[in-house]
C-alpha cells in the first residue's frame, strides 16, 4: 500500500474512530440470535483469497461451510485488495473467466 493510500485509512480513523469498524463483533452475540435458523452453508461457487502473510488464520473447515469454493494466496497480509490490488483483481478475473467457461 502507498503512503497516499494508506494516509486515506489513517484520515477516516483520526475522524471517526474505530467504533463502527469493531461493531460487528461487539453485537455478535445479537448477530448469532439473529442468525440461527439460517443455513449456514453456501452453496453458490465462490472464491476465497487469503494473504499468506496474513495473522487470521486459514480456515481449515472452509469447504465445510463453502463446498464449491476455489482457494487462492497472495503474498500479503489481512488487507489483500489494498496490499495486492492488480494480483486481487487479475485472481478474481481468472475465476470469473474458468466459471465462465464451464
Amino acid at each position: 500500500m502507498s503512503d497516499s493510500d494508506l494516509a486515506v485509512f489513517v484520515s477516516a480513523f483520526e475522524s471517526t474512530g474505530f467504533t463502527s469498524s469493531i461493531n460487528w463483533y461487539r453485537n455478535l452475540d445479537r448477530n448469532w440470535h439473529l442468525l440461527a435458523d439460517v443455513d449456514p452453508v453456501i452453496r453458490h461457487p465462490a472464491l476465497m483469497i487469503y494473504g499468506d502473510r496474513d495473522t487470521v488464520l486459514k480456515s481449515p473447515r472452509l469447504t465445510e461451510f463453502v463446498p464449491d469454493v476455489e482457494v487462492t494466496s497472495l503474498d500479503c497480509g489481512h488487507w489483500i485488495q489494498q496490499e495486492k490490488p492488480d494480483e486481487t483483481n487479475q485472481a478474481i478475473l481468472k475465476w470469473l473467466d474458468q466459471r465462465a467457461a464451464d
